[in-house]
């Protein structure tokens, strides 16, 4: 195989709508070519994001590792989170908080907030490091503070990379702590609006159905009075009690049905059946095109609680 091959195979690959199995073959030969002809980090870091993508984790961590080395900053914040959650089968708290202390060195601002702000994590819940609500509230700010004023932000990404939605719902956690409820709320609406947009371009990325979980809930949690005007991501609190929601898209009436199961309340739509709220987040669909696309075009929807028909 020549450089210009590989480079080719490797450009097929991406172009390709509905790559095959041999077009991915051929991609995996094209760049385990280029990183032992050039050992370049970022080649190790692309092959170990397309097995991300697979959910082959034990080989993303392996070319991270070996990017990592290189002092590859993207494949370090990678690493972090690989070792937070446990991605591989094994949560490592110690080499989480090496590699984001690592990654946070960053001089890209981008790779800097998202090793900063899990950093902040692990010192508000006391992973591998000592509690310290103090130095949990001043990053969080910190940090805040720097990505709503994007001429603060040096990065080669642009500011949408951005984990806003992540930063504005801990903001939003320690603001009602504090009591400032109506300033919490405004967050959590700027990252409910955020993130529906995030998930509308990119519905399968890793987290952000999970995210959108934790906003609407904290968002139903600490609001006193009753939504005037409900969306449809509301669901994730509405689908805790039996009840029936019911809404309009394109002038047509749905209807969603909760009902108890076997592992908590699980969700009817269109004769099909969802374990959960984020499970229907992920999967359900109006007329092919699926929820999280069409969020912000749903309207007047009405719960009737106490329903289990």
């Amino acid at each position: 195989m020549t450089v210009q091959e590989a480079r080719r195979f490797i450009s097929e690959y991406y172009y390709n709508s509905n790559p095959s199995e041999e077009d991915f073959f051929l991609f995996e030969e094209a760049q385990l070519f280029l990183i032992s002809t050039f050992h370049d980090p970022r080649d190790m870091h692309n092959l170990a994001f397309t097995y991300l993508e697979q959910r082959r984790f034990d080989l993303e961590c392996k070319y991270l590792e070996m990017a990592a080395e290189y002092g590859y900053y993207p494949a370090i914040e990678e690493l972090g989170y690989i070792w937070y959650y446990g991605q591989t089968g094994t949560v490592d708290y110690k080499k989480a908080f090496e590699f984001f202390s690592k990654g946070a060195e960053s001089e890209d601002d981008i790779i800097k907030v998202g090793c900063e702000y899990k950093l902040a994590d692990m010192y508000h819940n006391g992973f591998y490091v000592e509690k310290d609500e103090a130095k949990y509230i001043r990053i969080i700010e910190e940090i805040y503070d720097k990505i709503t004023h994007p001429e603060k932000v040096k990065s080669v990404y642009g500011v949408d990379y951005m984990p806003f939605p992540d930063v504005a719902y801990r903001l939003a956690g320690i603001r009602a702590e504090q009591g400032k409820t109506e300033e919490a709320l405004e967050l959590l609406e700027k990252a409910k609006r955020r993130l529906a947009e995030d998930i509308r371009n990119n519905p399968s990325w890793w987290g952000n159905i999970e995210v959108m979980d934790d906003i609407s809930t904290l968002a139903n949690e600490i609001s006193s009075e009753d939504k005037a005007r409900l969306d449809i991501y509301d669901l994730y609190w509405i689908s805790k009690n039996v009840c029936r929601v019911a809404f309009l898209y394109n002038d047509r009436r749905f209807i969603i049905d909760i009902t108890p199961g076997e592992e908590g309340n699980i969700i009817g739509f269109d004769n099909k059946w969802y374990r959960n709220a984020r499970d229907f987040f992920e999967k359900a669909e109006i007329d092919g095109k699926k929820i999280v696309f069409i969020y912000d075009e749903i309207y007047d929807m009405e719960v009737e609680y106490g329903r289990a028909d």
